[in-house]
């Protein structure tokens, strides 16, 4: 037995019921067209000596409009025949008669019927007119309601949902989407099946409709199954089945339109998913192709070189050893170590890039105090110092930070070897601290030529270099790792050209609550 039919049963019950209904109301109609002409005689019967013909006759034609406007005009029909006999045998001379004497009332018996008919037939145009505009609003406003849905749906099993929920909804049909596989073979969608979604289908057949591009149908005791190609642009999306219920007919003429306006929405709507789904793919193959060119440009460019200089001082040595002094051979030991150290740099920042950005970064937080930080970055980079000035700018009793001390130092770290590679030599570096209410704003400045105009944000992209850093080490991350690692601290980091002085690079970092020390913990410890 199908999942959904209950719902069938409560489908035929409420056909049934608004069947009855009907002929209810048809019924209704004929006893108004019946009693009309009668009320009518009694509210004239009072006033016969004080109303003439003419004004008795308009107030049966009056009976017979009111039945027209509410009943329709089999209805008046009746009512209008009706009238002629009632008023002849009450009111037209001789009375108690079916016999008209005066030519006068026979003559508005017959304009009454007339117009009692005329009247009818244009209210009852007017009543078609105003039926078929009301259906046409409520058709646009379900087609809106579904194009509204649709533009929010992502994927196909969404879309379906959607579907589905709808031509039950204006159609109140059960219905399902059937998406080809891989190998073009339809199968039902693998989510839990929907409140009003169509089980027990033939696939074999709506296989047929997706091969073939044509709709079609099947007979079931429940109601007929329709199955319709979702086609747009010669392509073919996926099949939609739908189940009518018992007695209904989804392919009058009137419901035609309504209905592949809903098939092309759906169709419209697959299409622009598939379509997204290839420009995202095509964007990230460009992507990538585009990270790959400038991982292996980097590579070649600045991993070759230490790797020429360690092939050629290895070489040297392992060929002429014995033609060099001791302090030569000292000499290209050096080289080798300092070139593979460089290349040690190089490979580890692109591993931790990796890393980041496949979110696999992990704080290990601690409270530490920003002193100490800069101190391990300039004892870390004091080979590389030398005599350079370095000015450190930091206030009295900074707060704690709540950090990982060993990831800030990196980023000090890289800033700190920027300003070293790309200034003039000799120029001063300044290391300031300014404290606000929430952040600790730490500046890395140097006095070199700066940051090109529009470069600032360009310069933490991953792989990016100024033109006039070509000749200068490096791979393009370490800006990129430094925003990483600021950004999972919760805080930012930017560029800018400071007036007097050349780059800089201004960390902001948020200020937690220290703990409280306990002070008996204190003198115990």
């Amino acid at each position: 037995m199908r999942k959904n039919e209950p719902e069938s049963e409560q489908d035929i019950q409420l056909y049934e019921m608004m069947l009855n209904r009907r002929r209810w109301d048809r019924l209704q109609g004929y006893m108004a067209g019946i009693t009309v002409p009668f009320i009518c005689t009694l509210i004239d019967w009072p006033l016969r000596h004080v109303l003439g013909p003419a004004s008795i006759l308009m107030t049966y034609l009056l009976g017979v409009f009111l039945v027209a406007s509410r009943y329709g005009r089999g209805a008046s029909i009746i009512a209008s025949l009706l009238s002629a006999p009632v008023f002849a045998f009450y009111f037209a001379s001789p009375i108690f008669s079916f016999a008209i004497s005066d030519l006068e009332n026979i003559i508005g018996l017959g304009v009454m019927i007339v117009v009692a008919n005329v009247t009818s037939n244009f209210l009852e145009r007017v009543q078609l007119q105003a039926e078929i505009s009301k259906q046409r609003e409520n058709r646009a406003n379900a087609l809106y309601r579904l194009s509204q849905a649709l533009s929010d749906a992502h994927n196909q099993q969404s879309v379906a949902g959607i579907a589905v929920s709808h031509i039950y909804d204006d159609f109140g049909a059960l219905s399902v989407l059937l998406f080809p596989d891989q190998e073009f073979q339809l199968h039902y969608p693998s989510d839990i099946p929907l409140e009003h979604s169509l089980r027990g289908v033939d696939l074999q057949i709506a296989q047929q409709t997706y091969q073939q591009h044509t709709a079609k149908q099947t007979s079931k005791s429940t109601g007929p199954i329709a199955y319709y190609p979702l086609e747009r642009s010669q392509t073919i999306q996926g099949v939609l089945a739908i189940e009518s219920p018992a007695g209904a007919d989804l392919a009058s003429p009137e419901l035609i339109t309504f209905f592949d306006t809903f098939l092309n929405l759906i169709s419209q709507t697959l299409e622009r998913l598939n379509l997204t789904e290839k420009a995202n793919n095509a964007n990230l193959q460009a992507e990538t192709e585009s990270l790959r060119n400038a991982l292996l440009s980097a590579i070649s460019h600045d991993l070759r070189t230490p790797l020429t200089r360690i092939i050629g001082a290895g070489t040297a040595l392992v060929e002429n050893n014995a033609d060099f002094s001791a302090e030569e051979k000292l000499d290209f030991n050096r080289v080798i170590l300092d070139e593979a150290q460089r290349m040690s740099e190089l490979t580890s920042k692109m591993l931790d890039m990796a890393r980041l950005t496949a979110g696999e970064i992990i704080l290990h937080q601690e409270w530490n105090a920003l002193e100490e930080i800069v101190g391990s970055a300039l004892n870390r980079l004091e080979k590389n110092i030398g005599t350079r000035p370095i000015r450190t700018l930091l206030p009295d009793h900074l707060p704690l930070l709540w950090i990982d001390a060993v990831l800030v130092e990196q980023v000090l770290t890289n800033l700190i070897e920027n300003a070293i590679k790309y200034t003039p030599a000799g120029s001063p570096i300044d290391i300031s601290a300014e404290l606000s209410a929430s952040n600790l704003t730490v500046n890395v400045s140097d006095y070199g030529f700066g940051i090109p105009q529009g470069m600032e944000e360009k310069v933490f992209d991953k792989f990016y270099r100024l033109e006039s850093e070509s000749h200068q080490g490096g791979v393009g991350l370490g800006l990129t790792l430094c925003r990483a690692i600021i950004e999972a601290h919760g805080g930012t980091i930017q560029a800018a050209n400071q007036y007097g002085k050349g780059a800089s690079f201004i960390i902001n970092l948020p200020i937690h609550e220290p703990p409280t020390l306990n002070c008996f913990e204190e003198m115990a410890s």
